[in-house]
């Protein structure tokens, strides 16, 4: 088994991130399992909340958000259950890692994924 990796972002930002990153992989990132909301969606926090637990097989879940302090970032930290972590700031390295690791512990794998996402934010020569 390993973590879930759950992407719980805007309309269409999760869709398209999973799909490139599968693009630049060469394989199905089916896996991921993606979440999108809006400040428009109907109190989403209960559907969230059971899809999360229903997504965790045992080794917990990784709940990546696109914005810190927006409805899918606030949403995924009051639905989420224990058993999970919700990082914010999603980017491609971060999700890439995500992939790539997903059979670490999920401290672990947070950690990692936020060391990525962050040393992948340079500014070209």
């Amino acid at each position: 088994m390993s973590v879930a990796i759950v992407l719980v972002t805007h309309p269409g930002i999760a869709t398209a991130m999973r799909d490139r990153a599968s693009e630049i992989l060469g394989t199905p990132l089916d896996a991921i399992r993606i979440a999108e909301l809006d400040s428009g969606t109907a109190d989403p926090r209960e559907n969230l909340a059971e899809r999360l637990s229903t997504w965790n097989d045992g080794d917990g879940v990784l709940v990546m958000t696109d914005l810190p302090g927006a409805t899918p970032c606030n949403q995924a930290r009051r639905a989420s259950p224990p058993g999970s972590c919700v990082v914010s700031g999603l980017n491609m390295p971060m999700l890439i890692r995500a992939w790539n690791y997903r059979d670490r512990p999920l401290d672990e794998l947070r950690r990692l994924v936020v060391e990525g996402g962050r040393a992948a934010i340079v500014e070209p020569d």
